[in-house]
């Protein structure tokens, strides 16, 4: 069954957005977005202050989300994240923080190295962080994560699934749980984004 014409109520954003005007991105209805804040070990997205302040300003309720890098020390990348977050008054106890596990830059990383780099950096947020959410596409998580030598349910799934279906593919951690979101589309529109915008909706 092919999916209706689904109206998102959150966007997903980085540095490749370019200038966001969040005021008539909360005009055209959006809810939610998530930031890009950092990348890796030492990466941090040049927008990520201003977006989440456009966010918070505008009255849309903002998050925040860390691109795993597998090759790099979980360390350095709670590291990253952390002092990233305090330049933005990040609220660790109400705000969502989400960990992004995709295949892209991580191509060389095996499925067990994904999975403990993983654990350590969500091990590490997790005593300061109390909404800690995991991205992933299904294919991605169920065939190049090792995600059985870990407890990763414990974390609430923000699911990335591009179909035509009514219903995305829920990976197999989560399948007694199900999504918080899904990003269902990479190329939306949206007032006040220029060009395509990742779409996400609320379960």
């Amino acid at each position: 069954m092919a999916k209706a014409k689904m109206v998102p109520d959150g966007i997903d954003v980085s540095h490749h957005n370019g200038v966001i005007d969040w005021k008539k991105v909360k005009a055209a209805g959006i809810k939610f977005a998530m930031a890009k804040a950092t990348d890796g070990s030492n990466f941090v997205d040049p927008n990520f202050e201003d977006n989440f302040k456009g966010m918070k300003n505008n009255g849309i309720t903002a998050g925040a989300y860390h691109y795993l890098r597998g090759g790099h020390a979980a360390d350095l990348q709670v590291a990253n994240i952390e002092k990233t977050l305090k330049k933005v008054d990040f609220d660790a106890t109400n705000q969502v923080l989400a960990i992004d596990v995709e295949e892209k830059n991580n191509e060389k990383v095996s499925a067990d190295v994904m999975a403990e780099t993983l654990q350590k950096v969500l091990t590490g947020l997790k005593n300061t962080y109390k909404k800690l959410y995991i991205f992933c596409p299904p294919s991605y998580w169920e065939n190049q994560v090792s995600w059985k030598k870990y407890d990763f349910s414990q974390y609430p799934l923000w699911l990335s699934h591009h179909t035509q279906k009514s219903s995305p593919t829920i990976p197999t951690t989560w399948k007694d749980k199900s999504y918080v979101w899904w990003q269902y589309s990479k190329t939306g529109t949206v007032d006040g984004v220029k060009g395509s915008v990742d779409l996400d909706k609320s379960k």
